[in-house]
């Protein structure tokens, strides 16, 4: 009965052995070409078919851009600010609309409601004030956002809502 214990533990660890093998050569030689791609930063994420579409390409790795860059490739800015809802969650209303490419449809007026419950109350301590929303394509769609009280803006580095608003009129 040991004999046949024994030669059982050995096929089965000769057979983990094998697997483990298989196992490796799979993750390191089979798997790394399908999913290490040279990726070109100005590549867009969906393949657009229409001419309009191709003129506003959206951006990969849109939060990694400087300011100045994010602001030069987004085709509409907004400022939002949280109001408390019907719920007791927050909702983003459009404060402003600090940039607007011609030609590109946006879905949202001064004064309309972005979206609802996009901040739940968890405590009475954290209060969202406003937000910086970057949009990019045709129509526009929301590609990073930022919160923010006063008027630094920490998310874009500690820029002053003035200076964006100035940078926004040059684009």
């Amino acid at each position: 009965m040991l004999k046949k214990f024994l030669s059982g533990v050995i096929f089965g660890s000769g057979f983990a052995v094998a697997a483990l093998s298989l196992y490796t050569a799979w993750m390191f030689y089979v798997i790394p070409p399908l999913v290490i791609q040279d990726f070109d930063p100005e590549m867009t994420i969906t393949e657009a078919s229409s001419i309009e579409n191709n003129k506003y390409p959206n951006t990969l790795n849109f939060h990694e851009l400087s300011v100045d860059e994010m602001i030069e490739k987004a085709t509409v800015i907004l400022t939002v600010r949280y109001e408390p809802g019907e719920d007791g969650n927050y909702k983003s209303v459009v404060e402003d609309i600090l940039k607007q490419e011609d030609g590109v449809d946006l879905y949202y007026g001064v004064g309309e409601v972005y979206e609802e419950n996009t901040h739940h109350k968890m405590s009475d301590d954290f209060t969202p004030k406003k937000a910086v929303v970057f949009m990019q394509g045709n129509p526009a769609s929301m590609r990073y956002s930022t919160t923010y009280s006063g008027e630094r803006i920490r998310g874009l580095g500690g820029i002053s809502l003035d200076l964006l608003k100035e940078k926004c009129s040059k684009t």
